[in-house]
């Protein structure tokens, strides 16, 4: 049996063409099953692998990394429950006490919800997935009455954590008053 073009001409003093050719292209795939740089499981290259032009193995790890951190948010975001106007929510972000209050759950994604200075909620949160829900909130103080004139902020739903329910969703009766 012929393993490369050379074996198939020599023992085919007359080779056919169609032969000559899956025996090159054979080989070619070989050539590349070869040389091809290994492929890790996380999606990075294996360190014997050539970088391109301007970049760092730091970069493949930070790639990496991002890829990972979007993963688990995303897993995250599936766990989450449902917000409801008159929620108490708290910003995974900030360690402040502030109370904020949900006035309005848009029902557009954060990539088409206009947050401030012309950017949508996505643009001004880019560590969030960009088709994120948004919970629309309002700080409010003990001294406020009305949630009116205060402003709101809209941030990615998986930025927010539920700290106290209005509703009664499950039919249990243990909501916050």
């Amino acid at each position: 049996m012929a393993i490369t073009s050379k074996d198939v001409r020599e023992e085919d003093a007359e080779p056919r063409l169609e032969d000559e050719f899956h025996a090159e292209a054979l080989e070619i795939e070989r050539a590349k099953a070869t040389t091809a740089p290994e492929v890790r499981c996380d999606g990075g290259e294996s360190d014997h692998a050539e970088l391109r032009e301007d970049e760092t193995r730091d970069d493949d790890n930070l790639h990496a990394r991002r890829t990972q951190e979007m993963k688990e948010a995303a897993e995250a975001e599936l766990d989450l429950g449902p917000v409801d106007v008159g929620d108490h929510v708290e910003d995974r972000e900030d360690d402040s006490d502030k109370t904020m209050v949900v006035v309005r759950t848009p029902l557009e994604p954060a990539n088409e919800v206009d947050a401030r200075g012309g950017k949508t909620v996505a643009e001004c949160n880019p560590e969030y997935p960009a088709d994120d829900d948004v919970v629309v909130i309002k700080y409010a103080e003990r001294t406020s009455t009305d949630l009116g004139p205060l402003q709101g902020y809209a941030f990615p739903r998986s930025r927010l954590e539920v700290t106290a329910r209005v509703h009664d969703r499950d039919g249990d009766q243990e909501v916050s008053e």
